[in-house]
């Protein structure tokens, strides 16, 4: 396997006391934000780090990637160094016009700090497998160390009718055919030369709302980089491109100027929590069930016109957690 491997992160592992917790039952375990999705689709695997080891801070998170789940590609975190090691994929996987043999198998976010009493997310992006049985799962394991202890969610169910696990691995339902992985549309899709539009959707806003917001994912199929950098709604008197990060445990919002990179190859998905796209100054609110026509605008692909389903208020929520919308926050620079 071919590793990435900063000397930073090699000299906080060593210092890591690695004696591992005896594994009781486990009340708040490491679990993903969307638990079921669909063979052959984009996904986000964020991982909710709700504790540390007893009362000891996480110090390192480490995640295998199970097979299955192809073209991964982590989300770097401030203050904490990322690695990763490659290696052969079991089967191969059909990507926009390649085949790819290997890619990432294990990611290590380290060297960071997250006390007890605080929340964080390790997130990682990539695709399904087409070929997944609907009904099946994929189990990610994971290795929490802390600055006392290591707490390993490693433990994948057996088949044993009634079976609990103390220390279970983070599971990820494949949607059957006909199952709802999710809200009923499947988004938008545009394509323009080698650019393509997947998943597209705008969420629904109270009456009286003046901003909105939409999500979407952009593949770049080309040998070239390419930048979104604007886009424009009818029913917005502005558009931006905003990102929002966690810092210090505030929520900060900020828009993206200079826009957004696609890289030659790659993926870049907007989403709840993250990057996204900013309707402001709406002349009506966005209705669900209805769609809103947006124009993007991309520094050598030219524009692309793609619809975007409007959800439901919620209708993107997972085990009846609170998604919080991204144009409730406020701006923080």
């Amino acid at each position: 396997m071919k590793r990435s491997f900063s000397s930073r992160t090699a000299a906080t592992l060593a210092l890591l006391p690695l004696v591992a917790l005896a594994g009781g039952p486990a009340g708040a375990h490491v679990t993903l934000e969307q638990r079921e999705a669909a063979p052959g689709a984009a996904y986000k695997a964020v991982l909710k780090v709700p504790h540390g080891c007893g009362a000891s801070p996480t110090q390192a998170i480490r995640v295998e990637i199970p097979e299955g789940f192809f073209n991964v590609k982590p989300m770097p975190k401030p203050g904490w160094s990322l690695d990763t090691v490659k290696g052969p994929y079991a089967t191969s996987y059909p990507l926009h016009g390649r085949t790819l043999t290997e890619g990432v198998k294990e990611i290590t976010w380290a060297a960071g700090n997250l006390p007890d009493e605080h929340y964080d997310e390790f997130v990682a992006a990539g695709f399904l497998g087409k070929e997944l049985a609907g009904g099946s799962a994929l189990y990610f394991k994971v290795t929490q160390t802390c600055a006392e202890g290591e707490r390993q969610w490693v433990e994948v169910p057996d088949g044993t009718d009634g079976q609990k696990l103390a220390s279970p691995a983070a599971v990820l339902r494949i949607a059957a055919s006909g199952d709802h992985a999710g809200p009923k549309d499947a988004g938008g899709t545009a394509k323009s030369g080698s650019l393509a539009i997947e998943g597209a959707w705008a969420r629904a806003t109270p009456h009286g709302a003046k901003v909105g917001a939409g999500y979407l994912t952009i593949l770049n199929t080309g040998s070239a980089a390419d930048t979104l950098v604007a886009i424009s709604a009818p029913v917005a008197g502005k558009s931006e491109v905003h990102d929002m990060t966690m810092t210090d445990g505030v929520m900060r919002m900020r828009a993206l100027p200079e826009g957004i990179e696609i890289p030659a190859g790659g993926t870049v998905t907007l989403a709840p929590g993250g990057k996204h796209l900013m309707f402001m100054d709406l002349k009506e609110p966005l209705v669900a069930g209805a769609s809103l026509p947006v124009t993007l605008t991309f520094k050598n692909g030219g524009t692309v016109e793609a619809t975007f389903p409007i959800r439901p208020i919620g209708g993107d929520k997972k085990d009846g957690g609170a998604a919080k919308d991204d144009h409730d926050h406020h701006h923080h620079h």
